[in-house]
């Protein structure tokens, strides 16, 4: 995997477009480049760039721990993880974009990009895009942006968190992880390999192991919470219950007995109720027969009297039929006579609308021609006046022409006159500042110079300052030095450690070596003293400790402060060369000593160099912009004696159009007196619609009452042979009545008339109403019988007490009292099974339980073995096992880069930890610790652990772009130059390595440089370099 080209834009510092093109010179041959640039001028900014166009990520935002919100536009907010922050402030849109030789060796470029809502600076921010192409094909990848990312990752062979580990390597980690304790090893190799699954598993086999003996426990705790009864209690239970059961039957016998007997007393007593209501019933239904007597009566004569209903009913409706017939016969005379006048005045008004339509069709023929003069006029007089409107307008464009012509004639005159003067100030000014010139072509230089000087110093003062502060630590550890000796003889003049030893081996009895007595009280001191003397004797230990830490320390606070001394004139010498530099070129710039002593001097050349080329800029323009202003100018001249004589033509024909237009208009006039020809045309046309219509309406009207009066002659005719017919019928049928009536006695005309007029339905519900009573007397006397008959069948039935004495009173105490006993050995025998199958259910319960406790003690005792082995609350037990065969095969490729970096040294792991150790091979493989290493022995071995943690993350590939990131601030000029070798011999293995800092003699002996260079408002800007490099 090889990476062609980074371009971007709006990135953090980087606000304009750039682009470092890989394969254009001077980058093309080079073998190692240096990214430099003063803190915060965008050099991590560059990595950032690459990884977001590939990876959607940053390093620096996903190393963030916290999900904090932070500000973004208005009362929004971004978190701060989100590599969307990288977005410029201000801008409202931005890129990144990369090209890069993927596995197949196929050129491929990804681009990252975002922007802010209607792209506008204070707009939301949207989400960002990811776009591929394949430049050897030409096509562009399809797919969403999970997709492409994960395309991506197959292109290259790695994830982000291994291109963070094989691509940018991170030196400076490992320096520190060789000089680390213990558990911090452990974390530091944790996060330069990624690792840390390892302590997740650790973690998770404890919480394992715990949960699962939790979960034992718990099952323990459920089986000795459930209660069972003893085999003593069961049994005493069960008899209980047997002997319930049989008494329960035996009070089951007896309340159905009583409930019997009681209810047959119950049933008596409503069958003598309800018998006495039958007769209630009976009686009732037979007074209604009675009081319904004429009504039984009324309906037989309606019976008698229905073989007439339809003769009588037919009289009955043909004397209506005759009376209706009669006045329709006077309406329709009355009817015809009305007709007759108006009948004779539709004729009349017929003839007088016809004749008014003949008189108008004689006076339009008589028009016609003028119609047609009309319409002639009318067309020449309109396409007069479109000639007049066209010369008229004509006439003002020309005019409009000829004043805005003069206009710009006067404007080119009054800009020659400025431009004129302007040329003139110009000149001025730049003969005013000529002493400038030669600056302003070096300004450049300048910038570089300054911010060199600016460089150095800033790398001198913090030296100095860690001097003096260097010098205050060994003052102090002087001091302390001092204090800890004078401790050391106080404590070894309260009793030296050899008396104490002597003192400790006398014997009661044998001479003293010291004094030769044989009596030895010292030596009987009590318990408490010769705690003391352990005291006294631990104190000189932790003493002579300090001593000797104190001692070292202040050993390598001297040797740093020789170093820095040295580093400090180095950069006062490089100062002072650079300084004599600014005063050759700007010895033509008065004041410019207080400007750099303000350090406002590189923004002074800044605006003065603007200003200059802002200045040449204008008086190029102003010269241009005269010779134009000339030609212009004459221009113009000629344009205006052209639109003179186009406006005297104009003129003319505008007034042969308007006497045109006069004439016909004159003219106009004495045709139809001026009036339209189509209004004229529907003047007749609507008079004679007119007429037509009416004429139409009257001839309907004439015709509609002749019709009708032929219809009312034929319709009198026929109502009077309709009423000769009805009379006939009337009588014959009136005849036939008065036959029937003869012999029917009590029936008279209106009697007959009277029972005649109840209708069907009348006579169909007086019958149901006197059925009703029938049925009703009927069913009184059934029902008495029935409940006569159930009487007697329940007095004879076998549920009736045999005390013939015995109240309801007395059989309901009776059937309560044993209901009561019942319902207590019923309450009881519940009570018992209850108990009984709790028990069954809790045995079967624990039964269960004990086979899942014997489950989760298997279960528990798995997990408490792996845990004894690997797991810890921490998570370091299998961590620090499981780095240990991380670092043995990280180490493994390390020795293999260390070899092609010097053939002198091997790395090793200390035994049974993680700890490191050197083995000098020209020292006959003498071991080493890795604190005895010098500066660039200390980097030579952290290249190589990080060349070889870029091998270990890329095993199946091979990565040829490396970025260097940290490690080279403190180096000295002797370590530098071994850096430097290192890197080179690095380059000769076909990788392109790019060197990022900002350390000057580090840079300085790289020949090819991309340079950020810090400007106004936050703002860097990217150049590319090729000098010589300094031996």
């Amino acid at each position: 995997m090889r990476i062609l080209a980074i371009r971007g834009k709006n990135l953090a510092s980087l606000e304009k477009a750039f682009e470092i093109d890989f394969t254009a010179e001077p980058l093309k041959s080079a073998g190692i480049f240096a990214i430099t640039g003063s803190t915060g001028s965008g050099k991590s900014t560059l990595l950032d760039a690459l990884c977001l166009a590939l990876f959607d990520q940053t390093p620096r935002t996903s190393h963030a721990s916290e999900n904090i919100p932070i500000r973004d536009v208005g009362d929004k907010t971004l978190n701060q993880r989100d590599c969307r922050n990288i977005l410029r402030r201000g801008t409202s849109e931005g890129y990144a974009e990369v090209d890069f030789v993927s596995l197949g060796r196929e050129t491929f470029r990804a681009r990252w990009s975002v922007k802010r809502a209607y792209n506008r600076a204070e707009g939301s921010m949207q989400s960002s895009e990811i776009r591929l192409h394949n430049l050897s094909t030409g096509h562009e990848e399809p797919g969403r942006k999970t997709e492409l990312l994960a395309r991506i990752v197959d292109l290259i062979g790695l994830t982000f968190d291994q291109f963070t580990r094989s691509v940018l390597l991170a030196q400076g980690d490992f320096a520190t992880f060789l000089k680390a304790r213990q558990p911090e090893k452990a974390e530091l190799l944790e996060k330069l390999t990624g690792t840390d699954i390892y302590s997740r598993i650790s973690i998770a086999i404890y919480e394992k192991s715990k949960n699962a003996d939790a979960e034992l426990e718990a099952v323990t705790r459920r089986i000795e919470g459930i209660e069972r009864l003893s085999e003593e209690q069961r049994m005493t239970y069960e008899t209980e219950k047997l002997t319930i059961t049989h008494e329960l039957a035996e009070l089951k016998e007896t309340v159905d007995r009583l409930t019997a007997q009681l209810k047959w007393q119950t049933e008596h007593a409503r069958l003598c109720d309800e018998q006495k209501q039958a007769e209630r019933r009976l009686e009732q239904a037979r007074q209604a027969i009675t009081e319904a007597r004429e009504r039984y009566e009324y309906i037989v004569q309606i019976d008698r009297v229905q073989e007439i209903r339809d003769t009588f009913k037919h009289l009955e409706n043909l004397r209506q039929t005759f009376s209706e017939s009669q006045a329709n016969l006077q309406t329709a005379i009355r009817r015809h006579t009305e007709n007759e006048p108006l009948l004779t005045e539709a004729i009349r008004a017929v003839a007088d609308c016809e004749h008014e339509q003949t008189q108008l069709i004689e006076k339009q023929q008589q028009i016609a021609p003028q119609i047609v003069r009309a319409r002639e006029l009318d067309v020449l007089i309109a396409k007069a006046k479109k000639d007049l409107e066209e010369a008229r307008k004509e006439l003002k464009d020309v005019q409009k022409r000829k004043a805005k012509t003069e206009e710009k004639f006067r404007n080119i005159q009054e800009a020659l006159a400025q431009t004129q003067k302007e040329l003139i100030t110009r000149e001025e000014w730049f003969t005013a500042h000529r002493d400038f010139e030669l600056i302003a072509a070096r300004t450049e230089l300048l910038l570089s110079l300054i911010t060199e000087v600016q460089t150095v110093q800033e790398q001198k003062q913090r030296n100095e300052q860690t001097l003096e502060a260097s010098k205050r630590i060994v003052c102090d550890q002087e001091k302390e030095m001092e204090r800890l000796k004078q401790e050391a003889e106080r404590l070894n003049k309260i009793m030296p450690a050899e008396i104490a030893t002597l003192r400790a081996q006398l014997k009661e009895g044998a001479p003293c070596p010291v004094c030769g007595s044989l009596h030895h009280p010292a030596a009987s001191l009590a318990e408490t003293q010769r705690l003391k003397e352990r005291e006294l004797e631990q104190a000189k230990a932790d003493n002579a400790r300090r001593l000797e830490t104190i001692t070292a320390d202040l050993e390598t606070r001297k040797n740093e402060i020789t170093k820095i001394s040295a580093l400090i004139g180095n950069y006062t010498d490089q100062y002072t060369a650079t300084y004599r530099k600014l005063e050759e070129h700007l010895a033509s710039l008065p004041g410019w000593q207080a400007l750099f002593e303000r350090a406002v001097l590189a923004e002074h050349l800044n605006t003065r160099k603007t200003e200059w080329d802002n200045a040449s800029t204008a008086l190029t323009e102003a010269q241009e912009r005269l010779k134009r202003l000339h030609i212009d100018l004459e221009n113009e001249q000629t344009r205006i004696q052209e639109t003179d004589q186009i406006w005297r033509v104009t003129t003319e024909k505008n007034e042969h159009c308007r006497n045109v237009l006069e004439h016909f208009l004159a003219e106009r006039q004495t045709v139809l007196r001026g009036k339209p020809a189509d209004a004229a045309e529907k003047y007749f046309a609507d008079n004679l619609s007119l007429i037509a219509s009416k004429l139409k309406k009257l001839n309907e009207k004439s015709n509609l009452l002749s019709a009708e009066q032929k219809s009312l002659n034929d319709h009198i005719a026929q109502r009077r042979q309709d009423l000769a017919k009805l009379v006939a019928e009337e009588d014959m049928l009136q005849k036939a009545v008065e036959t029937w009536m003869t012999g029917k006695e009590g029936i008279t005309a209106e009697r007959l008339s009277e029972l005649l007029s109840k209708s069907n339905a009348w006579i169909q519900a007086e019958k149901q109403a006197l059925n009703t009573l029938t049925e009703a007397e009927t069913t009184a006397r059934a029902t008495l019988s029935e409940r006569n008959k159930n009487l007697t069948t329940h007095y004879e039935s076998n549920d009736r007490p045999t005390e013939q004495n015995t109240t309801s009173e007395q059989l309901q105490a009776c059937l309560q009292e044993k209901k009561q006993q019942t319902e207590e050995r019923t309450r009881r025998q519940t009570e018992l099974e209850v108990v009984l199958t709790t028990n069954a259910r809790n045995e079967k319960q624990v039964e269960i339980l004990e086979k899942e406790r014997q489950a989760k003690y298997a279960h528990a005792e798995n997990w408490q073995k792996l845990n004894t082995l690997l797991g810890s609350a921490s998570g370091n037990k299998f961590k620090e096992i499981a780095q240990g065969y991380t670092l043995d095969t990280l180490l493994g490729y390390a020795n293999k880069h260390l070899r092609e970096l010097t053939s002198r040294y091997k790395l090793q792991r200390v035994p049974g930890s993680l700890a490191l150790q050197v083995v000098d091979l020209d020292m006959l493989n003498e071991v080493r610790t890795v604190h005895s290493l010098s500066g660039g022995e200390s980097f030579l071995i952290s290249l190589a652990l990080a060349l070889g943690l870029s091998s270990l993350s890329s095993n199946r590939m091979n990565v040829e772009s490396l970025f260097i990131d940290e490690g080279f601030g403190s180096l000295d000029n002797d370590t530098l130059g071994i850096a430097m070798d290192a890197l080179e011999r690095l380059q000769t293995q076909g990788r392109k390595i790019g060197v990022i800092s900002h350390v000057s003699e580090m840079t300085e002996r790289i020949a090819v440089r991309i340079s950020l260079t810090k400007t106004s408002n936050g703002k860097s800007e990217i150049r590319i370099r090729a000098t010589q490099p300094k031996d």
